[in-house]
């Protein structure tokens, strides 16, 4: 048993050492007085839940409520939120509001929709920028293949127009040895 363990007493009894019952509860050996963590203790009934629960199993309380800044749950009773550092206190955050007067947030809106603006423009000159590489190269593969084509078309009528002279020729050369021959 750990010497941290060791040292912890029953607040009921003074009986120690406390036996670790897994789970995170702790349990006195003498009178039977469970401890858990505070965030697994329903502040209403003081029933001792399972680890992450969100609401008592036995009274229905709410044991966890979002964080207003980053949504992560915490404890019912926690002051600062575990993720962000925020105050949970509602009425801090009402009183913050508050204090932002409308000019202020006007501001800040105007500021945030002239950043949204140029990064919205940036994004758009980027897909552009893309989208005319993509057709300059689109173009210029049609190019080398119209190209080609017409490179094939040129030797077609080259071979067709010596198939024809060829053609000529050995005609013109059986007519003249049918006329050179002797009858």
């Amino acid at each position: 048993m750990s010497e941290v363990l060791q040292s912890f007493k029953c607040t009921q009894c003074g009986g120690s050492p406390l036996k670790d019952d897994g789970g995170g509860t702790l349990s006195c050996p003498y009178c039977g007085s469970t401890f858990a963590h505070p965030d697994r203790v329903c502040p209403r009934c003081e029933t001792v839940n399972e680890p992450g629960a969100r609401l008592c199993v036995s009274c229905g309380e709410k044991l966890r409520e979002p964080c207003v800044r980053c949504g992560a749950l915490n404890w019912v009773r926690a002051i600062y939120c575990h993720e962000c550092g925020a105050s949970l206190d509602l009425l801090e955050h009402i009183a913050a509001r508050r204090a932002v007067t409308t000019s202020d947030r006007l501001q800040q809106i105007q500021f945030d929709a002239t950043h949204l603006k140029a990064e919205t423009e940036r994004a758009s000159q980027e897909r552009m920028s893309k989208f005319w590489a993509q057709e300059q190269a689109r173009l210029e593969s049609l190019a080398r293949d119209k190209a080609a084509q017409q490179r094939q078309e040129r030797l077609i009528w080259i071979l067709a127009t010596l198939a024809i002279a060829i053609l000529v020729i050995v005609l013109l050369a059986s007519g003249l040895a049918t006329l050179l021959r002797p009858r």
